[in-house]
């Protein structure tokens, strides 16, 4: 019994040691999701009004020399996969892998599809199944999303797309809800589509003077606004991942909670057994005594 309880005792300094790690873990994760959450949701407004000038002015224009809002027969395939580069994050990764094959399967079959893959997660994983990557990033989401890195990803990828290399493109990530939701996104970055983003203003591009016309202007506008597009999943996903891993720290430090409190119950029956039968013994070598 004595061995016994060591072993729950044993277990219970580990599990302790356990939760004040992801006790921790939660208060880090908490502190760096205020700031991407921020930044998250101060850069939405701003990418919704630069689709909204762009959707204006494809509606006023001919467009017919703007090459990233043509389409094309799709043949190639290029979706950009954004992961985490750590774990710990609940089913964050997991649910973007899944989308991913499931898009591949179901949307894309027949085409040839390339992966280009942010975050080491998703490398690991795809690289484990034996499929190479186009490109493969790591290292760039762990702190903070920099819009340098999201240009020279996407100027890869343009490149590719004016050269013909690649049809569509899209980008599958988490989106940012709240802290309790994040909700995977599927989005074709190209060629652009504006869709429903044209303001009620019809006319409102003609309060403006645009030097040298509007569709150098609109030609100007495009690759940055894909540029941001990728900058904002990024984002997304980072805030995502940091709302994600709060909240598995958060659970593990209660779960661990939980089985400190059944391993100390279990450790109290034990002690109290091993009282009982102490007693009993010393009375049952008192009553010998007596005889």
């Amino acid at each position: 019994m004595a061995v016994s309880m060591r072993d729950i005792k044993r277990k219970i300094g580990s599990i302790q040691k356990t939760q004040q790690i992801t006790k921790a873990m939660k208060m880090v994760a908490a502190a760096k999701l205020r700031k991407t959450q921020e930044a998250a949701l101060i850069f939405r407004p701003f990418q919704n009004k630069l689709e909204q000038m762009i959707a204006l002015l494809v509606n006023s224009t001919s467009h017919q020399e703007s090459e990233l809002l043509r389409f094309r027969d799709v043949k190639n395939v290029d979706i950009i996969v954004i992961t985490s580069d750590r774990g710990l994050c609940g089913a964050f990764n997991h649910n973007i892998i899944k989308e991913t094959e499931r898009f591949i399967k179901t949307k894309l079959t027949g085409k040839n599809v390339n992966l280009v893959l942010i975050g080491r997660f998703a490398h690991t994983y795809f690289r484990f199944r034996g499929i190479e990557p186009k490109e493969a990033y790591s290292g760039i989401l762990k702190d903070r999303a920099d819009y340098g890195e999201a240009s020279e990803i996407m100027e890869k990828v343009i490149a590719d797309f004016l050269n013909g290399e690649s049809d569509e493109v899209y980008v599958i990530y988490n989106r940012f809800v709240n802290v309790l939701i994040q909700k995977v996104t599927i989005k074709k970055l190209l060629p652009v589509m504006i869709g429903d983003k044209v303001p009620s203003e019809q006319n409102a591009v003609e309060k403006f003077t645009f030097e040298p016309d509007k569709e150098t202007v609109l030609n100007k506008l495009l690759p940055k606004y894909v540029k941001m597009e990728l900058y904002g999943a990024m984002l997304e996903s980072l805030a995502g991942e940091y709302a994600a891993r709060m909240t598995a720290m958060d659970a593990a430090t209660v779960n661990a909670g939980e089985m400190i409190k059944s391993l100390t119950l279990e450790f109290n029956k034990a002690r109290q057994a091993t009282i009982t039968k102490e007693l009993i013994e010393i009375t049952t070598s008192i009553e010998a005594m007596k005889q």
